[in-house]
């Protein structure tokens, strides 16, 4: 029996089971990002109500549940925090700033799209 031509290599260990496949690097990112695109996205209770029944934007909601100041997400980004607050009070802050505070949070940027 002949095996077929595939683009993947698998490396079996000594108990004869597969351990590894090698992938080309293409098809490996591709799959990364379709991964990171499948994971579904979901927002604290908390920031939500604060959000929502508080009026406060989701960036101070996500701030006020992390138990952050201020001066600490300011820190985080590199920005002085009287920039930060102007971010944090802005209704509709751009995408590229919305990806900063997300990586200050440590969260997805998607959880600041609500």
């Amino acid at each position: 029996m002949m095996s077929k031509h595939t683009k993947y290599s698998r490396i079996v260990g000594s108990d004869g089971k597969t351990q590894y496949f090698l992938v080309p690097v293409e098809e490996f990112q591709q799959l990364l990002e379709q991964t990171n695109t499948d994971q579904q996205v979901t927002i604290p209770n908390t920031v939500v109500k604060m959000h929502l029944l508080e009026e406060m934007t989701i960036i101070a909601a996500w701030r006020k549940h992390l138990s952050l100041t201020q001066e600490e997400v300011a820190h985080r980004m590199n920005i002085s925090q009287a920039a930060y607050s102007q971010i944090e009070n802005a209704k509709h802050p751009r995408k590229s700033t919305q990806k900063k505070v997300a990586k200050a949070f440590d969260i997805d940027e998607r959880q600041l799209s609500v």
